[in-house]
């Protein structure tokens, strides 16, 4: 059975550190099932965990860079002295491949910017004399390195030319396109964007075909720029393998083109990669008329490595598109964030992972196994709309009102004698799990109803050392109320309902 079209969740969280922030056993979360497996998984991972030892560890890998674009508006090459990204900067910051994005120019048709945009590009690497080239995979971009040169491939923003043209995709491939975002400002045939008008729809059939010839030609799938249902119907139809090119987290900067916790936790399950952007309009608190510095983008590192999700995260620095951070002013100073990151308490294989092996593995399981990846979508869950309506008994802290839709406010306090219901809105969906986040070591007790108030079960879930436990549900359509109360006085922060 493939999983339906509709995304959402029921969330009562703290808005910064929450998914068993109390403990560094949160980073062994793992939405399809935890330690107690009792939900089939991925049968094959896209990805190998970035503790993997690897003797191409070290490879640094930007998930994006805006060479046309800036060149296009300022003028900029590769060897202008004040731009961001030039070659000998490319060499003091040590990176080893770039993603050339190919924007789409206002003015013009879809099919023409495209076009131009790949001249574009093909003039800025043929004006480095050799010291940059094109390639095609990562297999030849680590040869490139071996001769001293540094590799670009290309990254699509929004697949508007492709419409009508998806036989065009092999031709491009040969280009250099590696990676293909299907939208990018405003929404097309193919999905919806993060931001209004139509940032509630999802995945097209136009976009199912094009991810289809994505997979055939061994071309990743960007969802940077997609809606929250998009993302889901895009996770599980590419089996996980799929990256969010430049975003950061919405726990911290709360901003549409961000994502929110649970996306990236899934990301890191099943096996995509999260490039961190450096534009300071996704990584401040508040609005950023003042900028940002390099301190934010370590925040966001440690929120993702604070939920768990460290194994999926890379860079994505958008440098040209940008304003860039005080701190990380161009290319050349990524060793910068290297070194705040060994401060903070980083691992070498943590570092490693961010700076490179993350994206590097997943572009290495798609150029090796891609278009013969078996569809696991039946394996992946997604959070299943539901709401908090009512509470009873006694309780601290916010009401009902905090449980109205998404990861915004922390849970009440409850105490064994009073319980809160959740209630499941969406209905196409068949629930397989219940999450929940609270203090550590509390068991919890959940009752599950039908839509007359029949009790269909009675369990107990013990909250492990960092806060989280899971509980199987059946599988049962006529679920749709869930009661939970704890045995002592305690704080719910979060509950997630997943399903399939």
């Amino acid at each position: 059975m493939r999983c339906c079209l509709t995304l959402c969740a029921l969330i009562f969280c703290l808005p910064a550190l929450r998914c068993g922030e109390n403990s560094s056993d949160a980073a062994k979360l793992d939405l399809i099932g935890g330690s107690e497996k009792k939900t089939p998984g991925p049968q094959k991972p896209i990805r190998s965990p970035s503790g993997a030892s690897s003797a191409e560890g070290g490879f640094v890998v930007d998930l994006i860079q805006d060479l046309v674009f800036r060149r296009e508006r300022d003028r900029w090459t590769l060897q202008t002295p004040h731009a961001h990204v030039t070659v000998e900067k490319l060499r003091l910051g040590g990176v080893d491949l770039v993603f050339s994005a190919l924007p789409m120019t206002l003015g013009m048709s879809p099919e023409v910017a495209l076009e131009r945009a790949l001249r574009v590009n093909h003039r800025l690497i043929d004006e480095t004399q050799g010291a940059m080239e094109m390639v095609t995979s990562l297999t030849a971009a680590r040869a490139a390195r071996k001769r001293n040169v540094i590799p670009v491939m290309l990254l699509l923003e929004g697949a508007d030319a492709l419409t009508d043209r998806l036989e065009r995709i092999p031709d491009l491939k040969r280009q250099g396109l590696t990676v293909i975002g299907l939208v990018a400002g405003h929404s097309n045939g193919f999905a919806d964007v993060a931001v209004a008008p139509r940032e509630n729809g999802g995945l097209t059939s136009k976009g199912r075909a094009l991810l289809q010839v994505c997979r055939d030609t061994s071309i990743a799938v960007d969802v940077t720029h997609a809606s929250k249902r998009a993302f889901w119907d895009i996770l599980i139809e590419q089996s996980g393998a799929i990256i969010a090119s430049h975003t950061a987290a919405r726990a911290l900067r709360d901003h549409p083109r961000n994502l929110d916790d649970l996306q990236i936790l899934a990301l890191s399950r099943y096996g995509g990669v999260m490039g961190l952007v450096f534009n300071p309009e996704f990584l401040r608190h508040s609005e950023p008329s003042g900028g940002s510095t390099l301190q934010d983008v370590v925040a966001h590192i440690m929120h993702v490595k604070a939920i768990g999700a460290v194994d999926a995260l890379a860079l994505g620095t958008d440098y040209g598109g940008i304003h860039p951070p005080l701190g990380l002013e161009d290319i050349s100073k990524l060793p910068m964030l290297k070194n705040a990151l060994v401060h903070q308490g980083l691992s070498d294989v943590e570092i490693s992972g961010i700076f490179g092996k993350n994206a590097a593995d997943l572009f290495s399981e798609i150029e090796r196994d891609y278009g013969a990846l078996k569809i696991t979508r039946e394996d992946i869950l997604r959070p299943i709309e539901a709401e908090c309506d009512a509470i009873t008994g006694e309780y601290e802290g916010l009401s009902t009102g905090a449980c109205n839709g998404f990861i915004i406010d922390s849970g009440p306090t409850l105490v064994p004698t009073s319980r809160i219901r959740l209630r499941i809105k969406d209905m196409t969906l068949s629930p397989v799990q219940l999450e929940i986040f609270g203090e550590p070591s509390t068991p919890w007790q959940i009752e599950g109803q039908n839509l007359s108030g029949r009790i269909l079960f009675t369990r107990v879930v013990a909250l492990d050392n960092s806060g989280r436990g899971l509980l199987p549900l059946p599988a049962n359509r006529n679920l749709t109320r869930l009661f939970c109360s704890p045995t002592r006085t305690s704080s719910l922060k979060e509950a997630v309902v997943w399903g399939k």
